[in-house]
């Protein structure tokens, strides 16, 4: 929300450590909770222990926390030289990781049961809190990234310790031996899933502070944002395709699934296109002229973006079925070949490269894991849930669109002609395209 005016008031150095710690963040959080969030669907699913489920998981994220936070302390000087941050951030990593735990716990919990009055306020309260609070921190006491951290970590920890409060208040249960088992048995193994996707999203960054440096980074985490803005998108969906995935496929209702997924898929590639289209408009808004360079990175992430939301699909079929060392295979393969194309590319081309082989990465992860997934359908259903021929022909549809993209986007001249005669197109077809996003909404 205020990184146009975050991006413009820090150096490029500063900013680049801010990224840096967001990209360690997902690794912390990943260690800290054993992603422990990632399991709710699955045991709302199984288990009818609903009114339980969130506090016995809050009391099991609170043990698991407080022993990495002691191997934590016990070894800070050893993580400050790994990650390169201070010790301030280190300790604003820990105390941000364990209370998002809580957060996400309860936020899935309320999802699955499709409660998003309290889950929408909540998310405000963190997004304007987090975002004007670092914005402010800037302009009042120093332009680091430490201003920008130091806010977002305190307005986490009020809101997770008020959701804690609550929750032990509603469920009264710290420790359920079924749900934590659960938990643990679930979580546990798909943990190298986990890290290979955080290492797909986050090592491209981590490998070019290392290698080229904080300056680089941060304008490389422009085009990141600029081509993840969709991820608002795509998330906001996911907190409703998500458990109504898991209950298609539990009631066996797979053409509903796969219609509606076709539709989602196809609207996720429209929001790129446009993402695709106005880059360099998008990069002046949020970082200015000193990020131009990005641009020319906007057109690979945004399309690693499209296949790290339709490997998913793929994913939670496997997941459902607790296929988990197809999982681990697919994920693992994908992301050591990302470290390997990142450190041969990065030293020969420098970091613009990092976009290109983190596109490559994804469409092989995308592939391997619908190899994956179609195994698992012969195995336990006799069929497949999706309709891989539309959402291949989406897929190229979006790969031969950003080809042409990347033409037009030179031509200012007959990119705006184009743009005014699809905005004409809009407005004459206006009536069906708020019917086709009412119907994605409400699916």
């Amino acid at each position: 929300m205020t990184s146009p005016f975050v991006a413009r008031l820090l150096s490029t150095t500063e900013y680049g450590r801010a990224s840096t710690f967001a990209s360690w963040e997902s690794l912390f959080m990943m260690l800290v909770t054993l992603s422990s969030f990632q399991s709710i669907n699955y045991i709302c699913a199984r288990l009818d222990k609903k009114e339980a489920t969130l506090s016995s998981l809050i009391g099991y994220n609170i043990v698991i926390s407080l022993f990495w936070g002691m191997l934590l302390f016990l070894n800070i000087d050893i993580i400050t030289s790994i990650t390169g941050m201070s010790v301030t951030l280190i300790l604003c990593m820990y105390l941000y990781c364990t209370f998002t735990s809580f957060i996400s716990c309860w936020r899935n919990v309320k999802q699955y049961t499709y409660s998003y009055r309290l889950t929408s306020f909540a998310t405000l309260i963190c997004t304007f809190g987090t975002s004007f609070g670092g914005l402010a921190s800037i302009l009042l006491f120093s332009k680091t990234a430490e201003a920008k951290i130091i806010p977002q970590v305190i307005v986490t920890v009020i809101v997770g310790l008020v959701i804690v409060v609550t929750a032990f208040r509603r469920g009264k249960v710290f420790y359920d031996r079924e749900i934590w088992k659960f938990t643990f048995c679930f979580c546990v193994p798909l943990l190298p899933h986990y890290l290979s996707e955080i290492v797909l999203m986050n090592s491209d960054k981590i490998m070019i502070d290392r290698m080229c440096g904080s300056s680089d980074v941060a304008i490389y985490s422009v085009a990141y944002i600029v081509g993840s803005l969709i991820l608002m998108v795509t998330s906001a969906i996911n907190s409703a395709f998500a458990p109504y995935q898991c209950q298609k496929i539990a009631s066996k209702e797979y053409k509903a699934l796969a219609k509606n997924t076709n539709h989602i898929i196809a609207f996720v590639a429209s929001c790129l296109c446009g993402v695709m289209l106005f880059d360099r408009e998008i990069v002046l808004i949020f970082g200015g002229q000193k990020y131009i360079d990005s641009i020319l990175l906007i057109i690979p992430i945004s399309l690693g973006v499209f296949f790290n939301y339709v490997f998913q699909l793929f994913a939670r079929v496997q997941e459902y079925f607790e296929q988990k060392h197809t999982i681990v295979i697919a994920s693992v393969s994908c992301a050591a070949l990302n470290i390997v194309l990142n450190y041969i590319f990065i030293n020969l081309y420098g970091y613009k490269a990092a976009a290109y082989t983190t596109f490559v990465c994804y469409i092989s992860f995308c592939f391997l894991h619908y190899l994956f997934y179609r195994k698992v359908c012969k195995k336990y259903i006799g069929q497949e849930i999706y309709d891989i021929k539309g959402l291949a022909l989406i897929s190229a549809a979006l790969i031969i669109l950003a080809l042409v993209i990347s033409v037009i986007n030179r031509l200012f001249i007959l990119k705006y002609i184009i743009l005014t005669v699809a905005l004409i197109i809009i407005i004459w077809q206006r009536k069906r395209i708020f019917e086709f996003v009412k119907t994605i909404r409400e699916k």
